[in-house]
């Protein structure tokens, strides 16, 4: 903290501070991209999501998607049974040559190498948000990775902060900017991958990741550490009413759920974050 929809640090007392300040924002985690929407039950606990068509949210940006369904599914869909994740799903899906097609591209990447993230995972946030798009959300929610304002501060400081020699703008209008808000989205992406490290995720996956940006660092742990056919639902908790409005049902998998996002992203859905 774009569709099913790619927030809090978790260095120190960083994460604690961080979800209480995190916008509500629709988790169309699985049919991703973004971070953007009216309040619709779910709270965004990391990099808000734009809306997937599919469910439509009033005024979250409309974009255009990879090949490759996104949906979640409603158990044996996308995942029958709880199977193993389909990485080959999405055919010709590369986030990373999709961000580093844009003239700010390198200098992203150049960012999550030195915040500690790998340019892939950073680069498949940045198309699960908006397919890498300098776009205005709904509320506060903006830019290439679709931050909102309270999530971008907290984040930008302390990459400002750890890297002082970088020339990193801090202010709201360096969020208009990729190549200054990639700090603030590596940064987030730093710190859930170690938060979910120093809870017992030894090498967290782009994938375990998101469920923490997804659903907060209250129940990533458990979403990391769970099988395919696991019941999403049970773990999430979530209200009918947000379950409803993310295409999740009763019979949802976490298998579904990962499934929906190498549809979205590859392989890179399965690469581990820190670099």
């Amino acid at each position: 903290m774009s569709t099913f929809i790619f927030h809090p640090t978790y260095r120190g007392d960083m994460p604690r501070r961080n979800v209480t300040r995190l916008a509500v924002a629709l988790l169309l985690a699985f049919a991703v991209p973004a971070f953007a929407g009216d309040p619709v039950p779910v709270t965004e606990r990391g990099l808000p999501q734009t809306v997937h068509p599919r469910y439509a949210e009033k005024g979250a940006p409309q974009f255009s998607y990879p090949t490759g369904s996104t949906d979640v599914g409603s158990g044996g869909g996308n995942n029958p049974g709880g199977g193993n994740v389909d990485y080959t799903a999405c055919s010709g899906c590369d986030p990373l040559q999709t961000m580093n097609a844009q003239s700010w591209g390198g200098q992203a990447c150049d960012a999550a190498t030195t915040v500690g993230v790998s340019c892939a995972s950073l680069a498949a946030t940045c198309v699960m948000e908006s397919n890498c798009r300098n776009v205005q959300g709904t509320g506060t929610v903006s830019g290439a990775f679709q931050m909102t304002n309270a999530t971008y501060t907290e984040t930008i400081n302390q990459a400002a902060a750890d890297n002082p020699n970088a020339g990193i703008d801090t202010s709201l209008a360096g969020k208009s900017d990729p190549a200054n808000e990639a700090w603030g989205a590596a940064q987030y992406e730093y710190n859930g991958a170690t938060y979910l490290q120093e809870n017992g995720i030894p090498d967290p996956t782009f994938t375990d990741v998101r469920g923490y940006y997804q659903f907060g660092p209250a129940t990533s742990v458990t979403l990391a550490d769970a099988k395919n056919s696991d019941n999403l639902e049970e773990i999430v908790r979530l209200s009918p009413q947000a379950m409803a409005a993310n295409g999740i049902t009763a019979t949802t998998t976490v298998g579904d759920w990962r499934q929906s996002i190498a549809n979205r992203v590859g392989p890179a859905a399965g690469q581990t974050v820190l670099n």
